[in-house]
């Protein structure tokens, strides 16, 4: 079998064989001359791994060469780590952070280090010697030497940057489909009865988008009172299928995971309860009627409108046929003029196909060869569109055996994709592969696989353009993902910039465990052995294997995402035997336990969250090669390391909200590669109250400071404990937050205090002042600072905030329990507009809030804001609740609650035909909806909560004709008129599908 060769890794080697570091270090060993041959060894290799690749498939002799290669690469690797490693410990000790040949000289002629350097001296003669054989039989098999091109380049790509990289794939040919599938769910069927629809059809036809179409369609969403979605794949767990579905009808997480059955049965009963619902279950396998006869019974029967239905997607007949189908909906693969207009639109450039006559013929018999399979159609059209019009490649997969015997057979479509993985760039392969450490279905984020490549060496550093890492891993994931190997589940991150959330195909995925070959292993109750060269594991189920069966392996990653028990749990066993880790996800229960990992000193990533420890010990800041540690979820975690800074090539601290951590360590800003820092502890000052020692008093963190240098963080940054920076150090410290310098930030928390309220002072407002961000923040919120100012003289500063509706890029702002601000300050000049970008506007808990810009501000005067689409207003005062109600004539969603003495609604609000969204909660005064509500034709959802002097619904609810839902709770006055068929106002609503109407919640 094929071995998959890591091209990375030879390709980093040969880098820092000739960078200057490990010239000097020659020189100290007096290795020189054994170093240099060792590079121009390993050239003369890697330049032939190309054509090894290839003669692999077909000669048993070529493929034992390739895994003795890949034998002493991995171990070149882990000697040259090791080398890395011991200088940065040193110069860590040392308190230098120069540049390395500064030290390398008094480190290696120490004789505190003669050892050492004995040691190193004979693993690198032996890996010349190991890697001279190696290259000794390139001339019996007669390889090719190609130039291998490692530096990537981020931009100007050329090709490499296809429309498929900025939308999500085009769908051809279902239209029909989804309309009779659509028929189907929403025929009325028996009231006592739970109706089934099945799609079935062999694999890469698109059941899985077919589903998703309906599902999205707007018919469908109108129709049911909930839509729930759960991938069920290869293995039908009851309990874990209920746990999802509950999962999905909720939005969120379960909870308790011990819940027995019966519990999960009274959980997912109360919450169809009532309802008309769609469950789709995507990817089913199951053939055992007792499974599902036992899962079936679980679920009520119908909702109280009758109707509910589970829409299944499934390769297997029989599968539709054990849940009582006799006539599943069969689909078919795409007509000849369908296929190929997908295979145009993904092969050429709009207009291209035009220019190449010849190629549009090639191209026209190799769609027929798809036999309609759109996933093969999709993924030949990938490979096409890279080849930059080359008459022979486009002939070279017309010509291939796979594809000409192409039918119903799942074993030949796995053998035409796998064209898509040998026409990879090299750089992408081991890239590929590596995602065969998740299981089918898996939801994978792409910066966490970014990351996981970077640990592993997979990517490859643009030196030309000085790109970071992470950017050049976006490139190589936008790569695959616009060759068809990867498909989004997931949309855009809330501005509209990034996919975040990805999974692949199962077809592909198998293609990834066969290439994969037995370097990647996930662990499961089927696996009987533990190949002897395996590199990555992963555990995302409950296992039987031991973890004494890995120790002696050359394991670089191990993902464990599940609970074991105690006879089978990693964590239990000596895990630092597992030297050669680059990569750790694990959960750990025993505080002794985290000592150990410090002696994994080749780690880049570790994953401690969930586990259940109160501080990391000193020594884990031994790991100097870390470039990655997340500790989510940690609850008891109270303490960071002191010597953080210890960890200099530290570039993500992955930290959430859910611990009990107060302060961060000193000396945590040196660590200036860093560019991910969720959340920042303000320490308290060193004079603070009698709650710490004495002792303890001038160790108790960083203060804003820490951030003055940490210019390249990204995303979202949480500053809690403020009110520690009003009372600690001076006005110039706090200053040095530097905020406005770090333009990679897209959010900004600035969060007072969690527990108390704050006393806002001079102090406060000055760190308020000082904590301008740069303008190009998208979203910011400033929460819980509470008390008014005691001082007098101080009164007026500390009722207004600083001109934040200056920031350009602004779009979400959020401010939280600024119980003493009255306005905002204007811009410097008149001709800066207020808030030019703003999309969102969340006011919560501001009462004292009169006017929105400046003290001048006339009483009938409101800003207006184009872009503004969500508007959320709580507890403030009503003349300004009733101004901003209309402030945007783009506005989709409107949530109003807690406003007193709000008797009515703005005449303005009626012209507003954008609403899509209307929720009015706690509004106690509140007697009359607007007379012309009718005008708001794209309202779908309205909600009214607890406002007991309604009375009556208005004539224009009859106009609501995309009115689905329509929820009145704790609304007394409109109980008795909308809650029967007969009552009073029910003429005005019987039209909205979906009507809630209950006293209580």
């Amino acid at each position: 079998m094929a071995e998959l060769i890591p091209y990375g890794l030879a390709a980093n080697l040969v880098t820092k064989l000739g960078s200057a570091v490990i010239h000097e270090i020659g020189l100290m060993y007096g290795v020189r001359d054994e170093l240099t041959k060792l590079k121009n060894t390993l050239s003369t290799v890697r330049d032939v791994l190309v054509d090894a690749e290839e003669k692999q498939k077909t000669s048993d002799r070529v493929a034992g060469w390739v895994r003795r290669l890949n034998d002493v690469l991995y171990d070149a690797d882990d000697l040259f780590d090791d080398f890395a490693t011991e200088d940065l410990r040193r110069r860590s000790t040392q308190g230098d952070r120069g540049r390395f040949g500064g030290q390398v000289s008094d480190f290696f002629s120490s004789s505190n280090h003669v050892a050492f350097r004995l040691k190193m001296g004979h693993r690198i003669k032996a890996i010349r010697e190991r890697l001279d054989d190696i290259a000794n039989d390139i001339s019996k098999f007669n390889f090719i030497s190609s130039v291998i091109i490692s530096d990537v380049q981020v931009r100007n790509r050329g090709r490499e940057t296809c429309s498929a990289v900025e939308k999500s794939h085009q769908i051809v040919g279902r239209d029909e489909d989804k309309k009779k599938i659509i028929e189907l769910l929403m025929q009325s069927g028996s009231q006592e009865n739970l109706s089934i629809v099945a799609i079935v059809g062999m694999g890469g036809l698109g059941k899985t988008t077919l589903a998703q179409l309906v599902y999205n369609d707007q018919r469908v969403a109108s129709y049911f009172n909930l839509n729930m979605w759960v991938c069920v794949s290869n293995d039908f767990d009851v309990g874990a299928l209920v746990k999802n579905i509950i999962r999905s009808a909720i939005n969120g997480d379960v909870g308790n995971l011990n819940l027995s059955l019966e519990e999960l049965q009274k959980r997912l009963q109360k919450e169809l309860d009532g309802k008309r619902y769609l469950l789709v279950l995507d990817d089913v396998w199951n053939e055992d009627v007792q499974k599902w006869g036992q899962f079936i019974t679980l679920l009520p029967p119908v909702g109280a409108n009758g109707g509910s239905k589970i829409l299944v997607t499934t390769r297997i007949k029989r599968v539709a046929s054990i849940m009582g189908i006799d006539s599943p909906y069969l689909v078919e693969g795409l007509k000849d003029d369908e296929s190929w207009e997908l295979f145009e639109s993904i092969a050429f450039k709009k207009g291209e196909e035009k220019m190449h006559p010849n190629l549009v013929a090639i191209g026209k018999d190799i769609v027929k060869m798809c036999k309609g399979v759109p996933l093969v159609i999709r993924t030949l059209g990938r490979v096409l569109c890279y080849k930059n019009h080359q008459e022979s490649h486009w002939l070279s997969i017309k010509n291939n055996k796979n594809l000409i015997l192409l039918g119903d057979h799942e074993n030949v479509i796995h053998s035409v994709l796998r064209l898509s993985y040998d026409n990879l760039p090299i750089h992408l392969k081991q890239c590929f592969a590596y995602c065969a450490l998740f299981p089918k279905d898996h939801i994978i984020e792409r910066k966490l696989l970014v990351q996981l490549w970077m640990a592993q060496g997979y990517i490859q550093p643009s030196h030309k353009n000085h790109e970071r890492l992470e950017d050049v891993g976006d490139e190589y994931f936008k790569d695959l993902f616009t060759r068809s190997l990867f498909q989004e589940v997931e949309g855009k991150d809330k501005y509209g910039d990034a996919i975040l959330y990805y999974k692949m195909h199962d077809l592909i995925h198998n293609l990834a465990q066969s290439v994969s070959n037995s370097e990647i292993l996930m662990l499961t109750n089927d696996v009987q052995t533990i190949p002897e060269r395996v590199h990555h594991v992963s555990v995302f189920r409950a296992t039987n294997i031991m973890p004494k069966d890995l120790m002696d392996k050359p394991i670089r990653t191990v993902f464990v995402e599940c609970e074991s028990t105690d006879e089978h749990d990693i964590t239990k066993k000596n895990i630092s035997s597992l030297k050669c880790l680059r990569v750790m996800k694990i959960s750990l229960e025993q505080q002794k336990l985290l000592a150990s990992l410090a002696k994994l000193s080749h780690l880049r990533y570790l994953d401690l969250s969930g586990g259940s420890f109160e501080n990391l010990p000193s020594d884990i800041t031994r790991l100097k090669q870390l470039q990655t540690l997340k500790l989510n979820r940690c609850f008891k975690l109270k303490e960071l390391p002191g010597n953080m800074k210890k960890l200099i090539n530290l570039r993500h601290l992955e930290i959430d909200r859910f611990n009990k951590l107060t302060y961060m360590p000193c000396g945590l800003g040196e660590l200036t590669q860093l560019q991910s820092l969720p959340f920042f502890w303000v320490g308290m000052n060193e004079s603070d109250s009698g709650k710490v020692s004495w002792h303890k008093k001038r160790s108790m963190g960083g203060g804003l400071s820490e951030l003055k240098f940490l210019n390249n963080l990204r995303g979202r940054l949480q500053i809690n404990g403020l009110s520690n920076a009003a009372t600690r150090g001076s006005r110039e410290a706090n200053k040095e937050a530097n905020l406005v310098s770090k333009q990679y930030l897209e959010r900004l928390t600035l969060n007072w205090s969690q527990q108390e309220a704050t006393e806002v002072s001079g102090e406060t407002v000055f760190v308020i002042e000082s904590l301008k961000p740069h303008p190009n923040l998208k979203e910011l919120v400033i929460a819980r600072l509470l008390r008014r100012c005691e001082i007098p003289e101080l009164d007026d500063e500390c009722q207004v905030l600083p001109p934040f509706g200056q920031l350009p890029s602004l779009q979400y702002l959020q401010l939280w329990s600024l119980e003493a601000v009255e306005y905002m300050k204007d811009p410097l000049s008149v001709a800066n507009p207020f808030f030019p970008s703003l999309k969102s506007l969340e006011i919560c808990n501001m009462p004292s809030l009169r006017r929105w810009r400046t003290r001048d501000e006339a009483a009938d005067q409101a800003p207006s804001y184009p872009y503004l689409e969500d508007l959320s207003l709580t507890n403030i005062c009503k003349e300004l609740c009733l101004r901003l109600m209309c402030v945007s004539s783009s506005l989709k969603s409107l949530y109003i609650s807690d406003v007193k003495d709000l008797i009515s609604l703005p005449h303005g609000l009626q012209h507003i035909s954008t609403l899509q969204t209307l929720t009015i909660q706690n509004c106690y005064h509140l007697a009359t909806l607007p007379d012309r509500i009718g005008l708001l034709t794209s309202l779908t959802k309205l909600t009214m909560y607890q406002c007991p002097k309604l009375t009556s619904l208005p004539e224009g609810m009859r106009s609501l004709h995309n009115l689905h839902t329509l929820q009145i709770i704790g609304c007394q006055g409109l109980h008795g008129r909308c809650h029967k068929e007969t009552a009073k106002d029910w003429h005005k609503i019987s039209h909205i599908p979906n009507i809630f109407v209950r006293l209580y919640h």
